[in-house]
């Protein structure tokens, strides 16, 4: 079913860019063979997410229906619930982490290099009372603080980082699964 959504979404998308697209162009943009946009318009127009119409005797115009629409939201609501909820479970494990840390007398949690997930270790810091720093992935590494990789690094500077002693964050949450 998700692909099924995806297909539609990029046949959304292409529509709204050149409404009069046609089923080669459609099957283009969706990546795929001909006959198998074929296949997958018969079947969107069956469920109602697509509406066709005759333009001449041998064009045809579609059109993402209300249904349609409707199911591509409903599958937007679907990705921001999920991203709302490992958002939670991520925060839940970094404040886990660095409540240990704090308890083991780290003072502050520093994030070497740039992550696509510092909103939530500025968060998880702001919660369990330690200070947050964003250093270059040059900068010495103190002792008092919680070292953190960030997964944007280059994989040779992210090796560096983790064999002096900083945590990697993809494992970080790939713990969390």
């Amino acid at each position: 079913m998700d692909l099924d959504l995806a297909t539609l979404q990029v046949i959304s998308e292409t529509l709204k860019e050149a409404p009069q697209a046609s089923q080669r162009t459609l099957a283009k943009k969706a990546n795929m063979s001909l006959g198998m946009m074929n296949a997958i318009l018969g079947r969107f127009v069956e469920r109602g997410w697509i509406m066709l119409t005759n333009v001449n005797g041998r064009k045809l115009a579609y059109a993402v229906t209300p249904d349609g629409l409707t199911e591509l939201a409903n599958r937007g609501k679907k990705f921001a619930l999920r991203t709302f909820k490992l958002a939670n479970v991520y925060s839940e494990a970094f404040c886990r982490r660095f409540m240990e840390a704090k308890a083991a007398g780290k003072t502050k949690v520093v994030l070497y290099g740039d992550s696509y997930i510092k909103f939530i270790i500025k968060y998880a810091c702001s919660e369990v009372g330690l200070d947050f720093e964003q250093k270059d992935t040059s900068a010495t590494i103190l002792i008092d603080e919680v070292c953190l990789a960030g997964e944007l690094n280059d994989d040779d500077v992210q090796k560096k980082l983790i064999e002096k002693g900083c945590f990697n964050l993809v494992e970080i949450i790939q713990d969390c699964k």
